[in-house]
């Protein structure tokens, strides 16, 4: 064998190390481009729950700042616990109290992950 033989061989053997390489190394990328889509699509269902729940507390905090607005009598309390308006929040409150999580209260009172998320933090910040 000859010189020129031995460096062709090695050459062979290089070249089909380092397609050995890139052959991994391509599907390790197509993996990981994989999971950034499903990532990606994670986020955006979360961000669309979320966007929904602010906007539908949003909503009800207009409806309720109209109907103070509208209120007769400004002495005149609302019965928070006996209003049906109410009633999703003040049961939430009850259950933040009695240390459940947000998803929990979510759930049991039908509100959204967003809305009982907010909730929790204002029942924190009002005991601090």
């Amino acid at each position: 064998m000859t010189l020129f033989e031995i460096a062709l061989i090695a050459s062979l053997v290089f070249s089909l190390l380092a397609l050995f390489v890139a052959i991994i190394s391509l599907k390790t990328s197509r993996n990981q481009a994989a999971n950034n889509e499903k990532l990606l699509q994670k986020l955006m269902r979360d961000l669309a729950a979320s966007n929904s729940g602010s906007v539908g507390m949003g909503q009800r905090l207009l409806a309720m700042e109209k109907r103070l607005q509208n209120s007769p009598k400004p002495s005149e309390k609302i019965d928070v616990y006996n209003d049906d308006e109410f009633q999703p929040y003040s049961q939430a409150a009850q259950l933040f109290q009695m240390g459940l999580d947000a998803d929990e209260v979510a759930r049991r009172c039908g509100l959204s992950r967003a809305e009982a998320s907010l909730l929790e933090v204002m029942q924190k910040a009002g005991q601090s």
